[in-house]
């Protein structure tokens, strides 16, 4: 029989070594319960991102292939958001996977897989932020060799007079007089534009009389093209960086779930020892 001492000290240890379980279990079991739910949810948000993307460069497929468009450079552009969308979508699927078995290895892999991600949208976001200071003379150079329009390749001419029809200019830096002798109809004012500011009226040689004069728009395509350009690409850097953060934030996040597993593997081979 525990004398009444021996019997006060006993149930002061047990609850001591309670308390001391209780607070084991607050450190290791509720932050990293708070840690994967932000985990889970960062990879659903990641999923969702790369069903967008793959459903918006399908999209975009389908129409290069209606329009029958020539452009080389569409399809690698289309390729990279296939593989992005993809690789994103498999890495939400294998990171819920890791998070919810708590699984060492494919923690690790999850990470080194993220740490990829983030590295290619941080490169990408600096390559888009050192082309936008360059994009108004590349877009000088590109048509430099190409004035007077009217003699430019049938490719320029049709790329240009879409242009002129989508933000209502005409030309490239110096207005109608960039096309020479021939103005196509899209440098045309319509009727119900013809008394605004941006159209001008202008008188041609080398015309008969009755077709010598014309009201076009006075404002030259450049500047818009660069402005527009320049929207899409704000647009571009803006979703990358966004998404350089998220995955940086899963990186980081899927680290310390790692090291609390290790520790909690640690802890409990302690235990067993014991």
């Amino acid at each position: 029989m525990l004398k009444s001492g021996q019997y006060a000290f006993l149930k002061t240890r047990l609850s001591f070594h309670s308390a001391r379980g209780y607070l084991y279990y607050i450190k290791m079991v509720k932050p990293n319960s708070c840690l994967k739910r932000c985990f889970l949810a960062l990879n659903v948000i990641i999923g969702i991102i790369g069903v967008l993307i793959l459903a918006v460069t399908l999209f975009g497929h389908g129409i290069y292939h209606v329009a029958e468009e020539s452009d080389d450079n569409v399809m690698p552009g289309l390729i990279i958001l296939y593989v992005i969308g993809g690789v994103m979508l498999v890495l939400s699927l294998f990171g819920a996977y890791a998070g919810q078995k708590e699984k060492k290895w494919a923690l690790i892999l999850f990470c080194i897989g993220t740490s990829l991600l983030c590295l290619t949208f941080l490169g990408s976001s600096v390559q888009q932020a050192v082309l936008i200071p360059k994009l108004e003379e590349d877009i000088k150079a590109h048509y430099k060799d190409k004035i007077p329009l009217d003699k430019s390749d049938l490719n320029t001419q049709k790329a240009l007079e879409n242009v002129q029809k989508q933000l209502e200019c005409c030309g490239l830096e110096q207005g109608y007089q960039d096309w020479g002798e021939t103005v196509p109809e899209t440098c045309l004012c319509p009727d119900y534009a013809k008394n605004s500011s941006k159209c001008i009226e202008v008188h041609f040689q080398h015309r008969p009389a009755n077709d010598s004069e014309a009201v076009v728009y006075s404002e030259p395509c450049i500047p818009l093209l660069v402005d527009d350009e320049h929207a899409i690409m704000n647009i571009f850097l803006g979703i990358t960086f966004g998404l350089a953060i998220i995955t940086m934030i899963q990186v980081v996040i899927s680290v310390i779930l790692l090291c609390q597993t290790r520790r909690q593997v640690t802890s409990d081979l302690q235990c067993e020892s014991q």
